[in-house]
């Protein structure tokens, strides 16, 4: 029988200042026990909405490829796959297919990877045992907002927290895909959450769990340098603020941050090294111009960088490639409007469209909040959140790869734990108790429904500001992702369609996914005849590439992505 058939962190003990919260939920509520099978019971829900969204999608764009760069490392001991992606998710995505008896196919483009899902004919089988492995990062990622809230605020507010976090479509949709997206979220907010437990207390410990955790971020993704100095700035600087600065304990231990950081990092890759010469030909050049090509000087630079060891060189060259493909930009899409590099507030427009509107008040409300507090108390660890999902907008503005919100999906974590803070506000809020008590009441229950009205298309979810047709606002990455063929060969079957040409940027084996005689229509291609369908990413992005389809009457929309021609 096939899998899927095509369908017919612990809390600081060290002292620190006394936070207040509301008591939003009954004090016989969050006994510990209690309140540890309440958040187990958020997790195992969320799961269990990821889990079903498994067999209604097929791989999205990039799934094959984050499991071929793992499938590499577990099989060779190498990682030169799109080296821009850091291998640790990669490595969690790949270790159930390996196990399985996948193995690589000699790949070295992302473009050819996708023929490795369907290895052994078990293309779901492989696909699912991919997916799992995000389900560690969702637990990590709802356990740091738990923990982090309750530190601040107490256990109460720390429910809600959770609460909001694991219904949020845009969460559960990344949670569902074999990519670094959830992964990167959970991780990198741990590590920020440590670095905030080694301000307040500089022991060793702390100092070594910020340290690895940095580290592992760092292996995630490489959105964490620019994200963990950008959001550290300002907590760093409200520390100081509050004159309660332990400069000399700090200084003690970063050398322990520092080695932690760059073991955990440096054994992800393997403890792999190469000499400097390889990994950059800047000593040689430099010294070519400063004395001469034939100066002994020069050789004794190149002799010199030819024996000099660098560790992690997959790291550097990531970065390298990273920093070309940004400064190169990619097509993007948004408001109707097509633009090379995309727009600085893409990303702000992103989150607006595709968090649920009761979040966005209450992170509102939550926002207003923490400020107020803050300039009261000066309290710098309450302030730390809202600190951290303002930087993460603002370090995105430069960013030319506007290609889906998943690129800022650490915001949600902190964008939960200030829409909590609303939460408690409005519930606390002396006068019109009952006005703003059942505001409260009511945002919480429009979360709820909106939440669940949006499975199991998380993916494409948009709030109401996204009206009928959300593809004229946002497509790529936050409504297309691919995701819908396994939709479509239902949908040609009950029409008994025989033959189909496709418009698509998804990479596919048309037999594993019971498609039937399938053409693929090239940009600018002769025009086809028959059944077409054609992706929206490629309709909107890319619609001088399909001049006749101008002419054409769509029959339906299949999914949430494709749409389907009858082409005379």
């Amino acid at each position: 029988m096939p899998i899927c058939e095509i369908e017919s962190a612990p809390r600081s003990t060290a002292p620190g200042p006394a936070k207040s919260g509301a008591v939003l939920i009954p004090n016989w509520f969050v006994h510990p026990t209690i309140q540890t099978c309440s958040l187990a019971l958020l997790i195992v829900l969320g799961c269990l909405r990821v889990i079903s969204t498994y067999c209604v999608f097929n791989h999205t764009i990039d799934e094959p490829s984050h499991i071929a760069g793992g499938i590499e490392w577990w099989e060779k001991g190498t990682y030169t796959l799109e080296t821009k992606h850091t291998p640790l998710a990669r490595i969690s995505v790949a270790l159930g297919p390996y196990l399985a008896g996948v193995r690589g196919i000699g790949a070295s483009r992302w473009e050819d990877t996708y023929p490795i899902l369907s290895q052994n004919g078990h293309y779901w089988r492989n696909l699912i045992l991919g997916r799992i492995a995000i389900l560690p990062y969702f637990l990590i990622a709802t356990l740091v907002v738990f923990f982090w809230t309750r530190q601040l605020l107490g256990p109460s507010v720390a429910l809600v927290a959770a609460a909001i976090f694991t219904q949020l479509p845009t969460i559960l949709a990344h949670s569902s895909n074999a990519t670094t997206d959830m992964p990167l979220t959970a991780v990198f907010c741990w590590a920020l959450y440590r670095f905030s437990l080694w301000l307040r207390e500089p022991n060793p410990s702390n100092a070594a769990q910020f340290g690895a955790a940095a580290g592992l971020s760092l292996s995630t993704k490489l959105s964490t340098v620019i994200f963990l100095p950008a959001c550290a700035l300002p907590i760093l600087l409200m520390y100081t603020a509050a004159k309660q600065a332990q400069w000399r304990r700090l200084a003690r231990t970063l050398l322990v941050v520092s080695a932690c950081a760059f073991l955990s990092l440096w054994g992800i890759y393997r403890f792999s090294h190469t000499s400097l010469a390889q990994v950059t030909h800047f000593p040689d050049r430099v010294a070519s111009e400063s004395f001469g090509p034939t100066s002994s000087l020069t050789a004794l630079v190149h002799q010199a960088a030819a024996r000099l060891p660098v560790p992690a060189p997959e790291f550097f060259d990531g970065i390298r490639m990273l920093r070309n493909q940004n400064a190169q930009g990619t097509k993007a899409y948004l408001f109707g409007r097509v633009k090379e590099g995309g727009w600085w507030y893409f990303f702000f427009a992103a989150v607006a469209l595709k968090t649920p509107i009761a979040v966005l008040f209450l992170v509102g409300v939550g926002s207003v909040e923490l400020v107020r507090r803050y300039w009261r108390d000066r309290d710098w660890e309450i302030a730390a959140p809202l600190a951290a999902a303002l930087m993460i907008m603002l370090a995105s503005t430069p960013a030319r790869l506007d290609s889906g919100v998943r690129y800022v999906l650490p915001v949600f974590v902190f964008m939960s734990m200030l829409a909590a803070i609303g939460v408690t506000t409005l519930w606390e809020h002396h006068s019109q108790r009952l006005l703003s008590r059942s505001a409260a009441l009511l945002l919480l229950a429009w979360l709820a429904i909106s939440s669940a009205w949006s499975h199991p298309d998380y993916l494409a979810y948009f709030n109401e500001f996204g009206g009928h047709d959300p593809s004229h606002l946002i497509v790529v990455g936050d409504l297309d992702w691919g995701q819908d063929f396994t939709r479509l060969s239902r949908y040609l079957r009950e029409h008994s369609i025989q033959h189909v040409s496709i418009a698509a940027d998804t990479y596919f084996v048309p037999g594993s996914l019971d498609l039937p005689a399938t053409d693929f229509i090239e940009c600018h291609g002769p025009k086809p005849s028959g059944w077409v369908v054609v992706e929206l990413r490629r309709e909107r992005l890319h619609s001088q590439c399909y001049p006749w389809l101008a002419g054409q009457h769509a029959v339906d929309r299949v999914g949430k992505s494709l749409t389907t021609y009858y082409v005379p």
